[in-house]
């Protein structure tokens, strides 16, 4: 299968890269240069301009697969920077570009829970959408309008779009600033985890083998469109940090909990991708 892969050095993109190589034919999206892999091209896809000669010099004239993983994420610099939104929507405008040009079966593009608010309740896809009053709340409105622009420019095309919002993805190789990497860093250096919110907080995790392995069962299924929560546990940062410490932890590792910071909880309903799959 001809898959191409944006954002393909990033934590999401590298991983899936090393997962799908062995039996398909991949072509790697990115802006960072990378010469480590075949089939790689470095392209800005914050040029829209330039993304349709880009992709004629790739001499593609078709994918059956297009993965979304490009994007600008928030962080403590950024978060509230409207340039966050901006640079995203172009990046969507090129990957709408890139699709009409190379017209792929399945357009599988990766949002975020982010797009719900921050407050206590159980959201399924029909929720309201209020991503200000999170943290990431211009990164969270920029995956919600890519949604919608997917679907309008490209609704007269027959390519099936799935756009999947993310509870916090965990593994290795993700940013030093996830909640999850900052635990295990605290560990390893002073074997002890400091939990904020009394360890109270509860939010929906998704582990990169159980993404990547989903991602498998969505390409290899025939028919499948629409906008999918996607997660595999719900618990309270008290149990996260408390897994971390049974993986990686020493006998005497301890648990730290601050009252203040936040509480909320979060559950995030994945009823309608497990009913695709059986789960």
């Amino acid at each position: 299968m001809k898959i191409l892969i944006t954002g393909s050095s990033g934590f999401i993109g590298n991983t899936l890269v090393e997962e799908l190589v062995p039996n398909n034919e991949l072509i790697l999206i990115d802006k960072a240069k990378s010469e480590k892999k075949e089939n790689f091209h470095e392209i800005n896809l914050l040029n829209p301009d330039l993304i349709e000669t880009a992709i004629d010099n790739l001499k593609l004239k078709t994918v059956d697969v297009l993965i979304h993983c490009a994007s600008i994420l928030a962080t403590k610099e950024n978060h509230k920077d409207i340039h966050l939104l901006y640079n995203n929507l172009k990046i969507t405008e090129s990957v709408i570009i890139i699709a009409k040009v190379l017209k792929p079966k399945k357009i599988i593009n990766f949002s975020t829970i982010g797009v719900y608010p921050n407050m206590d309740g159980i959201y399924t896809e029909k929720s309201e959408i209020k991503p200000s009053q999170n943290f990431e709340a211009i990164y969270g409105l920029s995956k919600f309008c890519s949604e919608e622009l997917f679907a309008f420019m490209l609704n007269e095309t027959e390519t099936q779009i799935i756009n999947l919002r993310l509870a916090q993805t965990i593994g290795e190789g993700m940013r030093n600033d996830r909640i999850y990497s900052i635990m295990l860093s605290e560990l390893i250096k002073s074997n002890k985890i400091t939990v904020w919110g009394n360890g109270e907080r509860i939010s929906s995790f998704i582990s990169i083998e159980y993404l990547i392995t989903t991602i498998k069962k969505i390409i290899e299924k025939d028919y499948i469109e629409g906008t999918y929560n996607i997660g595999e546990k719900t618990i309270s940062y008290l149990q996260l940090a408390k897994d971390i410490i049974d993986k990686y932890g020493k006998f005497d590792s301890e648990i730290v909990l601050l009252d203040k910071g936040q509480k909320s909880k979060i559950y995030l309903d994945t009823t309608k991708i497990n009913q695709i799959f059986n789960k």
